[in-house]
């Protein structure tokens, strides 16, 4: 079977994360997700903490600032010319991308994945969505939190992860057009979302 790297982008709440590690599990492949902020980490000679700061899509710019500055770690200051602290990480975060799909067979969940890879025949680009009443349901038993915190929460990180996406690639996080699989998992679940990425890296792979 050919190489196939499966990206994986999801609403929150959605079992996107699950679905992507059970794909991985299902064809023995790597699983990527928060290998890539210590990637980014040890080629920065920063801390893997400060980088999840910089990328954190749950977070707003300012915060993300703040959370740096705790951390120690020195921000470049872009009106001398130079790129953003968020910017350099972002720009390692897409070169570890790269450098994970150049071995072949594995699924990267989140980092802006699928807009990194674009559409390329060894990738297939998977969204994984469900309704905001079913995400909130399954924050609130899955993180014992009430409903408005829930509620907050998937508005909040949906919010953060399209401006993340439309500042860096000028992509409209969650068009269909960017992706080539949209599973909802309030209709599959997880493992049947899953068991349809399985399916599709098999004819990918034929």
């Amino acid at each position: 079977m050919a190489l196939v790297i499966v990206t994986v982008s999801s609403q929150y709440g959605s079992g996107g994360l699950g679905a992507g590690r059970i794909v991985a599990q299902r064809l023995g492949y790597k699983f990527v997700d928060q290998q890539l902020p210590t990637v980014v980490a040890k080629r920065l000679g920063i801390s893997r903490e400060a980088v999840s700061a910089a990328e954190s899509a749950s977070a707003s710019v300012a915060e993300r600032v703040l959370r740096v500055l705790e951390l120690g770690t020195p921000e470049v200051d872009a009106s001398q010319g130079g790129p953003s602290f968020d910017e350099e990480c972002a720009r390692e975060v897409q070169q570890a991308v790269r450098d994970y799909a150049a071995r072949g067979n594995c699924v990267i969940v989140g980092h802006g994945g699928s807009a990194i890879l674009g559409r390329r025949p060894d990738v297939i680009r998977v969204y994984v969505y469900a309704p905001r009443d079913w995400r909130i349901h399954q924050i609130m038993s899955g993180h014992d939190v009430d409903e408005k915190t829930a509620s907050d929460e998937v508005d909040r990180i949906d919010r953060r992860r399209g401006e993340y996406m439309r500042h860096y690639y000028e992509m409209e996080w969650g068009n269909p057009a960017h992706y080539d699989l949209a599973l909802d998992t309030s209709t599959f679940g997880p493992d049947g979302a899953a068991a349809l990425v399985v399916r599709a890296v098999e004819l990918r792979g034929e």
